[in-house]
């Protein structure tokens, strides 16, 4: 099945804050070019590694992120073939601003789209400040949100980069609509990210409740919040289980279930039945709840929990994605072959859809489709 972006080119000079938007431009069947000095893409050097691979193809990043892509590398110097392979361009990702962008302006093409990720966007005071996926948590107010009150703030999802993959669908989103407003009208328009106010447009804290409480801002909770409870992360035997109980049915049947596995009939009284109460009694909720939880597996409480009509879930493990039989039985993983032919499984689609759009394959080696493009 053809994807709905075939036919259309994008050159991507970024690194990380642009790879997922052009990774899933090239699921949906547009050719994605990735434009690549001759050390390599910054990606190539993020671990961890692949330790049966030499470098520069050993990146587990580059090898989920630059699926269904290809590689040209031209030196700095080779305009002529900087402008052959830019003028093919439908769209063109960069993460420099103008004045050190390596393309010059006058090589872009009149229909061409530049979307630009940029720490904190074209205009204003911080225009040339640099960045990194911390620093936009930090500059968004989320990491002085996240963690516990009595120690110093928490990148959230640390490791996962998370702020960077936030722009980088902001991104996509901007470049498709780019899209179709010249299809429509034959108008171009550029599209700028700002990587502070990506990650500040999913902030749960430092938004709208912000506004909503007269700029107070919020104490950090740790693992939990005190919009109820239990609300938050729970212990059990082998991890942890997230609840959260709101709605009055909901900590209803959460009071049974304790009642009934305890022995404590306390926790049934109706005085708790108001949130507000269990929050200003939230240590001995949470004590309470945790006498339950401390008694039982991850799948042990889901299934129960679920039973019951309670929001809860396990707090996963690698192996317990990958063993989940649900994901299995939605066909969830896909696959994709490393440099040395061992073929690896990797997440799949971020939606579905009625035709097979979706398309996958391996990451291209460093400079594989060079001559293609510009020999």
């Amino acid at each position: 099945m053809v994807g709905p972006y075939e036919g259309v080119t994008v050159v991507d000079t970024t690194g990380l804050t642009g790879a997922y938007a052009t990774r899933l431009f090239a699921g949906l069947g547009a050719e994605v070019i990735h434009l690549e000095p001759p050390q390599g893409s910054a990606l190539r050097r993020l671990t961890p590694f692949v330790e049966s691979v030499d470098p520069p193809e050993n990146s587990l990043w580059w090898n989920y992120l630059a699926m269904g892509t290809r590689s040209v590398v031209i030196e700095p110097e080779d305009t002529e073939s900087l402008e052959r392979l830019i003028s093919q361009a439908d769209v063109v990702f960069e993460d420099q601003l103008p004045e050190h962008s390596g393309i010059p302006p006058e090589i872009i093409g009149s229909s061409t789209i530049r979307t630009r990720i940029l720490p904190f966007g074209l205009t204003g005071p911080k225009r040339g400040w640099k960045s990194s996926n911390l620093v936009a948590w930090a500059g968004s107010g989320i990491l002085y949100t996240t963690g516990f009150v009595d120690r110093p703030p928490v990148a959230p999802a640390a490791p996962v980069q998370l702020a960077c993959h936030a722009a980088g669908a902001s991104a996509l989103v901007g470049t498709l609509l780019a899209l179709r407003s010249r299809r429509l009208s034959g108008v171009v328009q550029n599209v700028e990210i700002s990587m502070q106010e990506a990650a500040l447009t999913i902030a749960p804290e430092t938004g709208v409740p912000m506004l909503l409480d007269d700029r107070v801002h919020r104490e950090r909770t740790g693992n939990r919040r005190d919009l109820g409870r239990p609300f938050g992360l729970y212990p059990c035997s082998d991890g942890f289980v997230s609840i959260i109980v709101l709605m009055p049915r909901h900590w209803v049947a959460m009071a049974q279930w304790v009642a009934e596995v305890t022995g404590n009939e306390s926790i049934t009284e109706p005085v708790f039945e108001e949130n507000a109460v269990r929050i200003e009694a939230k240590d001995l909720i949470d004590e309470w709840v945790e006498e339950l939880t401390r008694q039982g597996t991850r799948l042990e409480l889901f299934q129960e929990g679920q039973r019951r009509g309670i929001p809860i879930t396990p707090v996963n493990t690698v192996d317990a994605l990958v063993d989940d039989p649900h994901l299995e039985a939605a066909d969830y993983w896909s696959s994709t072959e490393l440099h040395d032919g061992q073929t690896v499984t990797v997440p799949g689609a971020p939606f579905r859809t009625n035709a097979q759009w979706w398309s996958t394959s391996r990451a291209p080696f460093l400079g594989e489709h060079t001559e293609l493009y510009v020999s």
